[in-house]
Parts: C-alpha cells; structure tokens; sequence
C-alpha cells in the first residue's frame, strides 16, 4: 500500500480510539457533577424552612419539603443515569481498543473500532473476558499494568453479575476506563515502534 493510505489508516484508527476515550471521560464528568449536585441539596446541608400552604382549603403541605423531595428524586435518577452510561462507555472503551489492538497484532489495518448497539443507545459489550496481550508488546514496559487491569475489570465484572452495590459498579467503570487508557497507549506504542508493518491478510 501507499504511505498515504498507511498514515490514512493509522490516523484514523488512533482518532477513532480516542474518540471513545472521550466520550468516557465526558460521561464520567457528567456523573462527577451529578453526585455534586446531590450533595448541596442534603437535608443536612440546608436550613430548615417553615411555612404551609392550602390546598383550596383542604390541607395544608411545604412548599419547600415538596420541592427539595422532588429535586432529589430528579437527582437520584441523574445519578443512575450517568453511572449507568459512564459504566457502559468505559466498557466500551476497554473492549474496543483491545480489539483494535488485538488485530494490529494480528497484522490487520483497521480504520475504526468495530462497535454494536442496542435499541437504548447502550453499546453491546462483549461477554467473555478481555484478551490477554502477555507475549504480544514486545519489551513495552506498561503491560504489567494491562495484565493486572484485565484481571481487576474481570473481578469487577463477576462482582457486577452478583448484584453488589452501586459502588462496585462504580469501581467497575473507573478500572475499565484505566483499562482503555493503557490500552490505548500499547496500541501508540505498537504502531510508533513497529518499523515494518505488514501488508494485512484483510482490511477490516
């Protein structure tokens, strides 16, 4: 092939890895705000207000206690929902470099991360483990690292099937990002240092 359809590959498969990388980081900031955001409206944190109002002289209720409970229910469920796409996305984020690594070791030259989603806009993450890259990144000093964050999101995974806490499956999402950004930077290593790339058996 031409160098230009080399650095075309290249470009745009590295563009589509960060891509993802990003749109991680973006959900993950967007759960960070939204846990803030329910700590300044803890009952603990606010003054007491006083004062009823009648309900065409029926009863009488709290403006500001119906208030405050319907915000924190908005909030809870803001909550759910970005720990859910975070968790989702960071997956995402693991299993898709990993694949995109994986078969520019095998000597392929895919453009882009190959990704399936549902109805719901989830993407599909695969079930079964990540892949071991133990033996395939030569001498680069980071896949220690890789090996030990395969075998944390593995745990966090069977944790997760198990139905443990909200906070496993925080734990969950923040180890698969780690994942994706080593990942990431093996594929950068793998690509920069590689002085022949081999003509691919297929492009995918």
């Amino acid at each position: 092939m031409s160098n230009t359809t080399t650095i075309a590959w290249f470009d745009d498969l590295t563009a589509s890895v960060f891509a993802l990388g990003s749109a991680a980081r973006e959900m993950r900031l967007a759960h960070q705000a939204a846990q803030v955001a329910s700590w300044q409206i803890e009952p603990s944190r606010l003054r007491l207000v006083t004062g009823d109002v009648n309900i065409r002289g029926e009863y009488k209720v709290s403006p500001c206690d119906i208030a405050l409970g319907q915000v924190r229910g908005l909030s809870r469920a803001y909550q759910r929902m970005t720990a859910d796409l975070y968790e989702n996305l960071a997956l995402t984020y693991a299993y898709g470099t990993a694949a995109a690594l994986l078969a520019v070791i095998k000597g392929y030259r895919p453009r882009y991360v190959e990704l399936q989603r549902d109805q719901t806009d989830h993407y599909l993450v695969p079930s079964g483990p990540l892949p071991d890259f133990r033996g395939d990144l030569g001498n680069w000093d980071g896949q220690r690292r890789l090996a030990l964050l395969r075998s944390i999101v593995a745990a966090r995974r069977l944790d997760h099937s198990g139905e443990l806490s909200h906070g496993s499956l925080s734990g969950l999402a923040d180890v698969a990002y780690a994942y994706g950004e080593q990942a990431e930077t093996a594929l950068h290593h793998l690509l920069l240092t590689s002085r022949t790339i081999q003509e691919p058996e297929a492009e995918q």
